[in-house]
């Protein structure tokens, strides 16, 4: 194991250090120890008695080193911690009530509540995806009822001041707009290419959609980008959420991210280096499952919010499969973009499955 870390010291010894700096009891023997595995970016662990999770993160991600780089750790902690503070307000109980972390070029992690073990998606009929997916609409949907507790719009920075904030500043029905104009020149693109498929069909559904799509009726809303399986605990007492990706947004456009995620992309996704471990293309009636209960959800009976949404996957799909052609007229891949995304024969073959769905919709 390599850790992000200037000094020598072992798994053990990082561990100690970790829980002597938050005012925690040390562990007394390496046999106490217990991992919970690892993430893209993280090694963590089980504090037992305490029922506290530790994330150590590693010096090697997606193949290439790690460089220490303190606002940008510290943004990725702080939005996580505003984050879950900000979501345990609607009263859903998603997210763990405890987190800290520390930032150091000898010592860095994060320490949290354990909010239990998981069944996975592996583990679920498609009857509890569903449910477990509607839980995690409705939570979205209260999240919009709440102001963000971050000024600007996007990903999370840290301010001259040290405070964080979003990474721009401006009303957010100009971003909007403007990504409305990037989206509809990436579709127009795909409108002009020498892919074969309905293009019709495709031109008419996408002026009607782009026409309708919401914009005086967004509020920024702090949200979270990143809903994958993997940082979903799902427990007999329900759904946790964990290792967020906080983002200052639209409401609509991150529910969407979830439900053309789950309907479309993991699966589709299920061949690359970094999702074969999840195997999602067994489990494609789970993840189907959880995108209906979502949106069952997240709508709550509310025709305009479903036609709100369903034009914000529209732009999901859209923007993914322009980005496969980018990929694909790319010379060569990084070996970033092969872990993420597969070989330019899996992109391709996926290219098509995404041109099907545009035909489809």
């Amino acid at each position: 194991m390599q850790f992000l870390t200037t000094t020598a010291q072992t798994e053990w010894e990082l561990i100690n250090k970790a829980l002597k700096n938050s005012g925690l009891k040390e562990i007394s023997s390496e046999s106490e120890i217990i991992r919970l595995g690892e993430g893209a970016w993280h090694y963590a662990y089980l504090i037992e008695r305490e029922q506290l999770v530790l994330r150590i993160p590693k010096r090697i991600a997606y193949e290439k080193e790690v460089v220490f780089n303190r606002n940008e750790l510290t943004a990725d902690y702080a939005g996580t911690k505003a984050f879950y503070q900000h979501a345990n307000r609607t009263g859903k109980g998603m997210c763990p009530g405890f987190y800290e972390y520390h930032v150091s070029e000898e010592l860095t992690y994060t320490i949290e509540s354990y909010v239990g073990k998981s069944i996975g998606l592996a583990g679920q009929t498609p009857e509890q995806s569903n449910r477990y997916g509607r839980k995690v609409g409705e939570f979205f949907l209260a999240l919009e009822d709440l102001e963000s507790p971050i000024p600007g719009i996007g990903y999370i920075t840290v301010g001259e001041q040290g405070n964080i904030k979003g990474l721009y500043e401006g009303e957010l029905s100009a971003f909007i707009r403007e990504e409305t104009g990037e989206y509809r020149e990436e579709w127009e693109s795909l409108l002009e290419s020498d892919y074969i498929f309905n293009k019709e069909k495709v031109r008419r559904t996408g002026e009607e959609l782009f026409s309708s799509r919401s914009v005086d009726r967004e509020k920024r809303v702090l949200t979270n980008q990143d809903t994958s399986p993997e940082n979903m605990i799902f427990t007999e007492s329900g759904v946790r959420m964990i290792d967020p990706f906080p983002i200052i947004y639209t409401g609509t456009s991150l529910a969407a991210n979830y439900v053309f995620n789950y309907q479309t992309l993991f699966h589709a996704l299920h061949n690359t280096k970094r999702h074969a471990k999840n195997h999602y293309h067994r489990l494609l009636r789970q993840l189907k499952a959880s995108a209906e209960g979502f949106v069952e959800g997240y709508t709550n009976g509310s025709k305009q919010k479903w036609n709100d949404l369903n034009v914000e996957v529209y732009l999901k799909l859209v923007t993914m499969t322009h980005e496969h052609d980018q990929l694909l007229k790319q010379e060569t891949l990084s070996k970033e973009q092969m872990i993420r995304y597969g070989t330019k024969e899996q992109i391709d073959e996926r290219m098509n499955i995404f041109l099907k769905e545009l035909e489809r919709y």
